[in-house]
């Protein structure tokens, strides 16, 4: 064990000596153009469902009987207990801060943003962005644990520009209040039901299909988005009914993710066109929500400056402007920050940290429910081979790395569901490395000999280069020659969500490390699986479809969350995905936050985002 975390300690010395340098090719490299890939299950797939022999041998196999799917539980008992579909009404309490002229708080980046529209972004600082510059219908009561990080209590939603709800008894309607008086950030229009129709139905229709955060809460289904239509209802200016297809856990929750934004409607139509309905080309580098701060200024390379919204529905923040500084080299965002130059750094090395301790930088870790997955397109050549998937699986050296790379910075899980979410199974049978299986499996499978492959990565990502760099030698170890082709994050992203004109998906990447993202916003099984792993799933681009775990997920959406029965579905989803093997779970990084001492207000939600209204900074 200590030898193999010397070893991939030096893989991690590797890497950061390859990201000082630039290596041979220090521009990213171009997004690929492959063909579209085909959505069907692959014969190898269908047929091979049970656990291998090695992994039988740690627990027992999921036995492949069919699920009975139960009646729909009404909204009445989805609603009993946890997972309360319908909490009592509650309003985010005004923030009580006296505003201070002249504060900035500066925050190191690692990259620039390729757009900040929020039903658009996808990438982890233009997220933050987002959620500091616009607001949501809810949001939720904020509890500070014992290291003085405020968390967010998943169990109590409060309402932010609605101040109450008022669900009728199944659950398939709720009226919400919105707040009067809240303005607009550079029109000063007061926000009314009308924005948040207008809103809602932007999100519907901007793509084709709909949208996720629409669809898991029953707005309507996928491929019917015009029925948000008739969903959503302005009863006057500070009423509006949203009508759901279906009850389920968590139509609060979803309400408050950062993306599920209202805009100023009446800006967005003006610069709206016939090509652009929407104003998606506006809202690239434009903001028009009501948040706590507002865009001033975004110089691609340089910096992102947000200013203090005065005239805040809650009360002003303290700090008069947040500045989002472009350094790329994490060394250097670590030694600017034990200067005093910046206030946070977004990547700082985790090598760094006991040493940014003794100087005085405080470094808080928070363990959450974000994964780090590397993803196989099962559907093409050579991962439509389920031995391959299984060979690459024990090649990994899962333990080493939380040390290696992590420096203790990240949890095992290993799985389909976070060890931090509801229904995780402790006992699934997980894969360890064991380099004899793994070239037993490689010499079962089609490719005996190896192969070639290459994995993409969003370069600019914290520890995406080291943990790619992992994979190129562990995987080398048993024949498959990995090579590593860095993306800057526009074109990554780009490519997961690539559709062709028909609204199919056409990701030309078989073999990525998605990282940002990796964890659900709603830390909820149903919804973490319905986003990544169901058929034709929002998130889930890497064409994997088992229908035996497609069934059981389905059969979980109709119990309770405090049915036993339920968790027993999730758990018998994992142990048939392990054993599929459409994807490595890495790890499950912690969410690490490098700030100076002076610095307070730290905010944990399962989105991992910084939200600078509840920062503060002595003075």
């Amino acid at each position: 064990m200590i030898r193999s975390r010397v070893w991939v300690a030096a893989l991690l010395a590797m890497a950061l000596v390859a990201a000082a340098c630039g290596g041979d090719d220090p521009e990213p490299a171009a997004a690929p153009t492959t063909a579209a890939a085909t959505t069907a299950t692959t014969a190898a797939m269908a047929e091979e469902t049970t656990t291998t022999a090695a992994m039988a041998e740690e627990t027992t196999t999921t036995a492949a009987a069919e699920v009975t799917t139960t009646t729909q539980l009404t909204g009445t008992e989805l609603a009993g207990g946890e997972g309360s579909c319908a909490p009592e009404s509650e309003a985010a309490p005004p923030r009580g801060v006296d505003p201070v002229d002249g504060m900035t708080i500066v925050r190191a980046i690692s990259g620039d943003v390729s757009t900040i529209d929020p039903r658009r972004n996808f990438e982890a600082r233009a997220s933050e962005m987002v959620a500091n510059m616009y607001d949501q219908l809810t949001t939720f009561h904020l509890v500070p644990n014992a290291d003085g990080v405020l968390v967010a209590d998943s169990t109590r939603p409060q309402g932010l520009l609605a101040e109450g709800w008022d669900f009728n008894e199944d659950c398939t309607s709720v009226i919400f209040t919105l707040r009067q008086g809240v303005k607009f950030h550079h029109t000063g229009n007061e926000m009314t039901a009308d924005d948040v129709r207008w809103s809602f139905l932007r999100a519907a229709y901007l793509d084709a299909g709909g949208w996720f955060d629409h669809a898991v809460i029953g707005l309507y289904d996928f491929g019917s988005e015009s029925d948000i239509e008739a969903a959503i209802t302005v009863i006057d200016d500070y009423h509006i009914r949203f009508d759901f297809n279906k009850p389920t856990p968590f139509p609060l929750h979803v309400l408050s993710n950062a993306g599920v934004t209202v805009y100023d409607s009446e800006v967005l139509m003006a610069h709206a066109t016939d090509d652009d309905p929407w104003a998606h080309e506006y809202l690239k580098t434009n903001d028009v929500g009501t948040g706590p701060f507002y865009l001033e200024k975004l110089e691609p390379g340089v910096e992102i400056v947000l200013k203090r919204n005065d005239d805040y529905f809650l009360g002003p923040a303290q700090a008069e402007q947040i500045i989002l500084r472009v350094i790329p080299d994490a060394a250097q965002q670590a030694a600017l920050l034990t200067a005093g130059e910046i206030d946070f750094a977004e990547a700082v090395p985790v090598t760094a940290i006991p040493d940014l301790r003794d100087q005085g930088v405080k470094v808080t870790t928070v363990g959450g429910n974000n994964q780090a997955v590397m993803y196989m397109n099962p559907t093409r050549a050579p991962f439509d081979d389920q031995n391959v998937r299984q060979a690459i699986s024990y090649a990994y050296p899962y333990d080493d790395v939380l040390e290696g790379v992590y420096f203790g910075a990240a949890s095992r899980g290993g799985g389909p569901i976070p060890s931090t979410t509801p229904s995780y199974d402790p006992d699934a049978p997980f894969y360890s490395q064991d380099l004899d299986h793994a070239r037993e499996h490689l010499a079962a499978s089609g490719y005996p000999d190896g192969f070639s492959a290459d994995l993409y990565i969003d370069g600019t990502l914290a520890f995406a280069p080291e943990l790619a760099i992992v994979v190129q030698a562990s995987l080398a170890q048993i024949g498959i020659d990995v090579n590593i082709v860095r993306l800057d994050s526009g074109q990554f992203r780009d490519n997961v969500f690539a559709q062709d004109e028909d609204g199919n998906r056409i990701n030309p990447m078989d073999f990525f490390l998605f990282y940002f993202g990796s964890g659900s916003w709603v830390n909820e099984p149903q919804y973490h699986m319905e986003l990544f792993w169901e058929p034709n799933a929002f998130a889930m681009r890497s064409n994997y479809e088992n229908p035996e775990v497609t069934e059981r997920l389905n059969a979980a959406k109709f119990l309770s969350p405090a049915d036993p029965a339920r968790a027993e579905l999730y758990h018998e989803v994992q142990a048939l995905m392990l054993a599929d093997a459409p994807a490595v779970w890495l790890a499950e990084p912690h969410h690490i936050v490098a700030s100076s001492q002076d610095v307070l207000g730290f905010i944990w939600r399962p989105d991992q985002i910084n939200r600078y209204y509840y920062v503060t900074k002595s003075v």
